[in-house]
């Protein structure tokens, strides 16, 4: 019964998407000069080259970080929002290690990568913690500490590793041989792309194999029932908080180290705000996150060659989102024929009984 119920949830998802589609796709036939350019620009520009297939997979790497400290965040009820300022703060603190250490370049970024790892979580741990202790709203202390990390990240980079070569507020550059190798000649497909997946398939592993991952389950699921059973519910919160903090920190280092040669964001990343609707999408199940990821990055690539090809803004991918979500969260949304699948599972299952008897 298990695996149609699945099939029903992924056909609640799809349906979501075509819906949400549809929908963007009236708004084009309403605001663009040229609808049918606009439309073919989203739909079929990111696949009109090497280097624009490349870039879906660029945006594709950070995005399955983000998804996953998502899962991680998420997976015992909190709603913690800190995944943002988490990257942000692992890209910083692997800039400072990167720009700091003079050691072989290979482990200066494994440190840089740790060390970026560490930092994202203990900013993700601090709304858990202050969860748990005090029960403080961790979605108001999350998005207020967004805004800590970014201002101390910023603090710091500009008051001690600003380039003064540059008329932009740029650290310097990173010593030769710092950097991600690229995979794929003709695009900035780097190392990141096995590195995600590797991390995605343990934390699969982890979620779905292993004891805490079904304790973090039943925490999420019912908090005092675990507590009732002897789950500890506040360790496994404060792990979970702490393993999605690193993989979004880590996510940051990654996405520097593949992407720039020098730290260079002005501002929060947005990816932290991406891994939301991938991991809804992703139904909060690792091995989904790759293509959840792709589907994201697929709408976000050809959003941009839409706007740069028509009068259609690239916000549009921002309606596409949020849209799919409203529907993929929708109790309703084929209710009842999930309902009939289920019925008829339970009608199947009374009769091989019966036969047996």
């Amino acid at each position: 019964m298990n695996r149609k119920v699945n099939r029903v949830e992924l056909l609640k998802m799809l349906t979501a998407i075509a819906l949400s589609l549809l929908i963007v796709f009236v708004i084009i036939f309403f605001v663009s000069d040229d609808p049918m350019g606009a439309i073919s620009s989203f739909l079929l520009g990111p696949l009109k080259s090497i280097r624009r297939m490349g870039n879906i997979v660029e945006l594709m790497i950070p995005l399955m970080f983000s998804g996953l400290a998502i899962i991680f965040l998420f997976r015992t009820g909190l709603f913690n929002l800190s995944g943002e300022g988490a990257i942000f703060s692992g890209a910083v603190v692997a800039t400072i290690v990167i720009l700091s250490l003079d050691v072989a370049p290979v482990l200066r970024m494994i440190l840089a990568v740790l060390a970026a790892g560490l930092a994202g979580s203990f900013v993700t741990f601090i709304p858990g913690f202050l969860k748990v202790k005090f029960n403080a709203n961790e979605i108001v202390t999350s998005l207020m500490l967004n805004f800590v990390c970014l201002n101390v990240g910023l603090y710091f980079i500009h008051g001690y590793f600003l380039d003064p070569q540059v008329n932009s507020p740029y650290s310097y550059k990173f010593d030769p041989g710092v950097g991600l190798p690229k995979l794929i000649s003709g695009t900035r497909v780097h190392l990141g792309l096995i590195i995600a997946l590797v991390v995605i398939g343990m934390a699969w592993l982890m979620l779905h194999r292993s004891a805490f991952g079904f304790r973090s389950k039943l925490v999420g699921a019912n908090r005092k029932m675990a507590e009732y059973v002897g789950i500890g519910s506040t360790s496994i919160i404060l792990l979970t908080q702490l393993l999605g903090g690193f993989v979004a920190g880590m996510g940051g280092s990654v996405e520097l180290l593949g992407m720039y040669n020098r730290f260079q964001f002005g501002g929060l990343t947005g990816y932290g705000w991406d891994g939301i609707p991938i991991a809804i999408i992703a139904r909060h199940n690792p091995k989904n996150l790759p293509f959840a990821a792709l589907f994201i990055s697929y709408l976000k690539i050809g959003a941009d060659i839409m706007a740069r090809e028509s009068n259609v803004p690239f916000e549009i991918v921002q309606i596409i989102q949020a849209v799919m979500i409203i529907f993929i969260s929708a109790q309703a949304l084929l209710s009842g024929y999930k309902k009939k699948v289920m019925m008829q599972e339970v009608s199947k299952m009374e009769k091989e009984a019966a036969n047996l008897e």
